[in-house]
């Protein structure tokens, strides 16, 4: 696609988006069903739009890779996520018993230093 053509799609879409926007903002004496309905039909309309440019293109094929990835995911049993989150826990715990210790630590040598 053209240089040209491409410019083109995304002033359409981005004009098409924005009318959604004004008129959803401005048409307040029609029902919310039919502001919304104006405002989904027009947002759709920009987003099939904006598909028809190089970056579009791009991102409709970023989102397929990416779902396709997704779907070989292994992901963890509710007893692995439970172990692990036990573990975590676990860690925090003594972790802050640790950084407590040397806190209590650092003060009673800084006190026992500058009297």
């Amino acid at each position: 696609m053209n240089s040209t053509l491409n410019n083109i799609f995304w002033i359409v879409s981005i004009v098409a988006g924005f009318a959604g926007v004004i008129l959803f903002t401005y048409l307040e004496e029609l029902g919310l069903l039919y502001r919304v309905l104006i405002l989904v039909g027009l947002l759709g309309l920009s987003l099939v739009i904006l598909g028809q440019t190089n970056f579009g293109k791009g991102a409709i094929k970023l989102i397929s890779d990416a779902r396709s990835e997704v779907a070989k995911v292994v992901w963890p049993s509710r007893g692995e996520t439970t172990q692990m989150t036990v573990v975590v826990l676990i860690m925090i715990l003594i972790l802050a018993l640790v950084f407590w210790g040397l806190d209590t630590l650092l003060s009673f040598l800084s006190s026992f230093i500058l009297g």
